[in-house]
């Protein structure tokens, strides 16, 4: 690959991630999703995105971040997700570069909410994770 075609990569993660969330070794029933639960009738749910995928100062170097929440119905299945999410992710060389506060919400469909954002820093010209 040319150096200018390198620049010009974009770095996409997204099939790898969701297929570590998927196999996700957990006895926590739950459902992956792109978007928020609509109600607590699909019990815990884990929804995932790209947060952020951005050039740094090295043209051959992007920093991607992808966000996970959990909605758990209760705090125990909060943390065994918990456990999983963070296990999958690393697992796939990614650093926890957030963790939100454990809380509840009252609004909506009354789960409980844990917010996780993974990173790294990755080499475009071999597609290695780096930092």
């Amino acid at each position: 690959m040319r150096q200018t075609e390198t620049k010009t990569l974009l770095v996409d993660a997204r099939g790898q991630v969701y297929t570590a969330l998927a196999e996700m070794e957990t006895e926590q029933p739950y459902s992956l999703h792109r978007s928020f639960p609509r109600g607590t009738e699909t019990g815990s749910v884990v929804t995932w995105g790209e947060y952020s995928n951005v050039s740094t100062d090295c043209p051959v170097v992007d920093e991607l971040v992808f966000q996970i929440d959990l909605w758990t119905m209760d705090r125990k299945g909060q943390q065994e997700l918990s456990q999983a999410v963070n296990q999958a992710m690393t697992g796939l060389g990614l650093k926890r570069v957030f963790a939100g506060p454990d809380r509840y919400e009252d609004t909506g469909p009354g789960y409980y909410r844990k917010t996780f954002r993974f990173g790294r820093k990755v080499d475009k010209r071999t597609m290695r994770l780096i930092d």
